[in-house]
């Protein structure tokens, strides 16, 4: 980090201290943990080894024992796997709750989380659910592929709304007209998604 000179009152220039020099120990200690998840979550997406990983947070913070970064990786990593387990109820559930109705939105329900959450890092690279595994045995593939192609349009309507009005009735009035078969739950959803991203 450069630092910018100053001028003192006889108009010497004086260097402002680097704010990297008032790292207190609290500060390395959570920086260390938040560097292990970040890299304990790369390591089980499959985009990071182990042995790189630990290279690299000694790189980025030195000055601990070697140990010390394995310790904090490995509980990292047991951290991901308990997450996990909670992820994957969550996602059963979701998958039953799908289950429950028809095929277009059955469909919706997941397809939607696929393309808004699936590959958020609190899903810790568990990708997206599969929805022929998910809904195979209610409805046949051709059924699941006509579907997505519905529901894309849909999404992709919402997120084009979100740019004008948030006039809610008159923008679900529109999107029950042009996009007939989905519940409001997933007509909600796809505005939703159109507000956030033109917020």
């Amino acid at each position: 980090m450069l630092t910018r000179p100053t001028t003192t009152q006889i108009g010497a220039p004086v260097s402002r201290p680097d704010r990297r020099q008032e790292e207190t120990p609290e500060r390395r200690e959570s920086g260390l943990h938040s560097m292990a998840m970040h890299f304990g979550g790369r390591i089980v997406e499959g985009r990071e080894f182990r042995e790189a990983a630990l290279e690299r947070m000694q790189t980025n913070l030195p000055g601990f024992p070697p140990e010390r970064y394995a310790a904090e990786l490995d509980a990292a990593l047991a951290r991901i796997d308990e997450a996990q387990v909670g992820v994957m109820v969550r996602r059963e559930q979701l998958i039953a709750q799908a289950r429950e109705l028809d095929v277009l939105n059955a469909v919706f329900t997941i397809r939607y989380f696929n393309r808004r959450y699936s590959g958020h890092v609190g899903e810790y690279g568990l990708g997206r659910i599969n929805l022929v595994d998910a809904l195979g045995d209610l409805c046949s593939r051709e059924q699941i592929t006509e579907a997505v192609q519905r529901c894309d349009a849909l999404i992709e309507e919402g997120i084009r709304m979100g740019i004008g009005s948030w006039d809610h009735e008159p923008n679900m009035a529109r999107l029950r007209a042009v996009h007939p078969g989905f519940n409001d739950r997933a007509l909600i959803d796809a505005l939703d998604w159109g507000h956030l991203i033109h917020r």
